[in-house]
């Protein structure tokens, strides 16, 4: 059995709005409050601690790998952690959640490991991902992955200077967007886009389209979600992301499986 945390740290954990818990650093489910638990599938009176989340009767044992690479990046780069996770349950439900994860010291215990929070998208799915559906590329043909998908919200990890609208073209396109069609979403014109393109081939060093493509995917970045997705305003000041570890260390973080997309030209 793991070691137990305080009882402070549990009572704030029960305060928490939300679903919220943490794991010591084998990824060991140390606590968690009645949300998450009921997330997880577990009855108000099971006992989580000493379950990992292979261990978890509900669907989100399926996303069990994915979840324990993404608490040790958190862990060894002491870093918080952010990501967008969306996949279809069982009953051929869409489930989103915003998960943020952080690392953690008991100073009553000294027990140390991650702490997370898991906030339901679900009901907003009309609002926030139908957009996507509807008049924008379709972003979410990622969930016809077995499992679903992870997305690592961009913020930071990244060794390239790159802007926010950026992001936003390079995610676009990563999913076979043409020019004018992020144009469209993004209300910007077709040859603001290939502006953009060109910065990203530069920061990318690479010559082509093409090459930008598969250079992104094959550096983790198919699974890199712009931070703007979450924001109300249409049209954000451009913003630089400060330098930090390359994108391409979130290889084993995120989830679903890697591959080529073809891009509209």
């Amino acid at each position: 059995m793991p070691q137990a945390i305080s009882r402070q740290l549990a009572s704030i954990i029960d305060q928490i709005p939300g679903a919220c818990g943490c794991k010591d650093e084998h990824s060991i489910f140390l606590y968690a409050n009645q949300e998450f638990k009921a997330i997880a599938g577990l009855r108000p009176d099971e006992p989580i601690a000493g379950l990992t989340d292979f261990d978890l009767p509900g669907d989100m044992a399926v996303h069990a790998q994915t979840f324990r690479e993404q608490d040790q990046y958190v862990l060894e780069r002491k870093t918080p952690m952010t990501t967008f996770n969306v996949y279809r349950m069982k009953c051929a439900r869409i489930n989103a959640f915003l998960v943020t994860k952080k690392p953690f010291v008991d100073l009553e215990t000294q027990t140390c490991g991650v702490l997370f929070h898991l906030t339901d998208m679900s009901a907003l799915n009309t609002g926030l991902l139908g957009p996507y559906r509807s008049n924008a590329p379709r972003v979410f043909n990622d969930l016809d992955q077995p499992g679903g998908v992870s997305y690592v919200i961009a913020g930071g990890d990244t060794d390239l200077d790159i802007t926010r609208r950026e992001y936003e073209v390079l995610f676009y396109m990563l999913r076979g967007a043409t020019a004018k069609r992020i144009g469209d979403f993004l209300s910007i014109s077709s040859r603001t886009v290939e502006q953009y393109v060109t910065f990203l081939k530069e920061k990318f060093n690479v010559l082509t389209k093409q090459d930008l493509i598969e250079k992104a995917i094959q550096l983790g970045y198919y699974y890199v979600m712009p931070e703007s997705v979450f924001r109300t305003v249409t049209r954000p000041p451009a913003a630089h992301y400060p330098r930090h570890e390359a994108v391409s260390s979130l290889h084993s973080v995120r989830g679903g499986v890697r591959e080529s997309r073809p891009a509209s030209r």
